[in-house]
């Protein structure tokens, strides 16, 4: 036989054992009536032997417990003749509840949370037992003659109880989790769990060792203690101590429930009943104090490794409350902000803000409150401790409390002043004509589409330099971009407020004069050309003359930019036509 086999037999020969020694106890201490056993702890021994191990070891532990329960029943149960028939039942519930627990995936933890525990309640007392239940009651019926619905409620009752109340103890037993409990905790841990153990078995003895004073409600007290201190070892531990010594003393006629009026069935019955309130009381609290220790934990960790990754990053990091209270503030605030953590807490975050930005600012820190499962960006500028404005970038995400309920916001700010100024040149850079300074054909055009748009008065000329090529032929071209960046210098001196003159491609220029009525922008452009024609342009040791040649269009209802141009263009070439140097209106 090799090792693993070896293994297999002892476990499946080991589980066989504890469920013959359960079955023979409870068997011959509850058959009140003569019919099905009024508590059933063997089917939990089954149960837990099967959902620990894996799938291929099952047969071997379900022959070792058929036969322990054959014997068992076949010596002190209902004879030979229901032994195997009840052997093969039994068997069916174990395997019923243990596929259903594998299939829930609620293993070899069943405490770990209230959905767990739910399922195993569902799987080992109501759906295994409800399965068995009429097919048990039946069989004991018909060899013992005795009443088939009493058979069927004590089967289900007895079995449904016995399994909640100690499938998870045997669970963690037979998995090796209490001994891995028992080696990790520390010895005042160990100490304070025996003591709340032997605490609860005091108590629990105590009240069944009597029949004077109803006090049921004794044992759950310490059970209740020793499950928030011990945890769900705790309270499997207790359920279980409950359950066998307040299920020993019913059934040899000792403890509370010997107060009431009826025979020892109907005690034994309520006995159970008591049992199912205290299960269905301290196992739910062991599961969710199990869930909130590992919410704390996580949360502990979470708060850690937020705590390091604040403290060292190098943007803020703030904590608002919904109306933008300052809770938190990371030391990077210093550096970047110049202030100190502490003296920027319980401050609105918003007072740091330029007022201009501050309505942007406040619809993000509510869009984020709005919407917590989103990051919400903005840009805005802000003062810091010295009074310097800086650009600066903010990346806010609202949090939720336990409840689900939104109560504040996390924030990661960096500043992005020099990425800003950097934009700031870009869009500068993609604005202008590099040599003359100008604007350059796309700000102008997309100046005289707002214009269009808008509807008002406006003019639009066209500058050409006269003879320009000849410049460039005769003394180089750098004299020629010479002459076109001092053009520029004129055109920006002459021309108002509120105009805008741009290089449109080589020596030709746009002229927008916004709000202004042909009269007043023949004057204006006149005076440029006047201006040009007055003006010695420096080409090395030379001084060039220079003039242009201008057409002026009036922007039309209803014109477009193509339309505006066109009109200007061949006011322009009318202008060269008729000699140069001089100003047409387009007809």
């Amino acid at each position: 036989m090799t090792r693993r086999r070896y293994r297999q037999a002892r476990v499946a020969v080991a589980t066989g054992a504890a469920y013959f020694v359960v079955a023979l106890a409870t068997i011959a201490l509850t058959r009140f009536g003569g019919g099905v056993a009024c508590l059933w702890f063997a089917g939990a021994v089954q149960i837990a032997g099967l959902v620990v191990r894996p799938r291929r070891e099952w047969p071997g532990i379900l022959l070792a417990c058929a036969a322990a329960s054959a014997v068992a029943t076949a010596w002190v149960g209902v004879g030979p003749v229901g032994a195997v028939p009840l052997a093969l039942i039994n068997m069916l519930e174990g395997v019923i509840a243990a596929h259903l627990l594998h299939r829930f995936d609620v293993g070899r933890d069943p405490l770990d949370s209230l959905g767990r525990l739910t399922r195993l309640v569902f799987a080992v007392g109501v759906a295994a037992p409800l399965a068995t239940a009429p097919l048990g009651a039946a069989v004991v019926s018909r060899i013992t003659g005795t009443s088939f619905f009493d058979n069927l409620v004590l089967w289900m009752s007895a079995h449904a109880l016995g399994n909640i109340s100690a499938v998870p103890i045997l669970g963690f037993v037979a998995s090796g989790a209490v001994g891995r409990w028992v080696r990790n905790a520390s010895p005042e841990r160990l100490a304070e769990a025996a003591g709340l153990v032997a605490l609860t078995v005091g108590v629990t003895a105590g009240v069944f060792a009597q029949n004077g004073a109803p006090l049921l409600f004794a044992p759950v007290l310490p059970a209740m203690v020793t499950t928030f201190r011990v945890g769900r070892m705790g309270a499997a531990a207790s359920v279980l101590i409950i359950a066998g010594v307040g299920g020993l003393c019913t059934v040899v006629g000792s403890g509370p429930v010997h107060l009431l009026d009826g025979d020892q069935v109907q005690k034994s019955q309520f006995f159970l009943l008591y049992l199912a309130a205290t299960v269905l009381t301290i196992l739910p609290v062991a599961a969710d104090l199990r869930r909130r220790r590992t919410l704390f934990n996580e949360l502990r960790e979470s708060e850690a490794r937020y705590r390091l990754l604040a403290d060292n990053s190098t943007d803020i990091v703030l904590n608002l409350d919904v109306d933008g209270t300052i809770r938190y503030a990371s030391p990077s605030i210093a550096q970047l902000g110049g202030f100190t953590p502490e003296s920027v807490l319980g401050r609105n975050a918003v007072e740091l803000v330029l007022p201009e930005h501050r309505a942007e600012v406040t619809r993000a820190h509510l869009a984020a409150l709005e919407d917590p499962d989103s990051t919400v960006a903005v840009e805005y500028r802000a003062a810091t401790a010295s009074g310097e404005v800086r650009w600066f970038e903010t990346h806010t995400r609202g949090f939720r409390n336990g409840l689900g309920e939104v109560t504040g916001v996390v924030s990661a700010i960096r500043d992005i002043s020099q990425r800003k100024a950097v934009e700031g040149e870009l869009s500068r850079a993609a604005a202008t004509d590099p040599l003359t300074g100008l604007a350059n054909r796309r700000v102008f055009d997309a100046a005289l589409d707002r214009v269009l748009g808008a509807g008002g008065r406006a003019c639009v000329a066209v500058v050409d330099l006269d003879h320009f090529k000849q410049v460039n032929d005769r003394f180089g071209h750098e004299a020629g971009d010479r002459v076109l960046a001092r053009f520029a210098e004129l055109a920006r001196g002459s021309l108002r407020d509120g105009d805008l003159v741009a290089r449109l491609g080589g020596e030709e220029f746009g002229v927008l004069l916004p709000s202004a009525d042909v009269e007043r922008a023949q004057a204006v452009c006149e005076r440029l050309r006047l201006l040009v024609a007055a003006t010695g342009f420096p080409a090395g040791r030379a001084v060039l003359r220079v003039t242009a040649s201008i057409g002026l269009a009036e922007v039309a209802p209803g014109a477009t930019r193509a339309d505006v141009m066109r009109a200007a263009d061949e006011a322009l070439y009318r202008a060269k036509a008729e000699g140069r140097d001089r100003l047409r209106l387009a007809a």
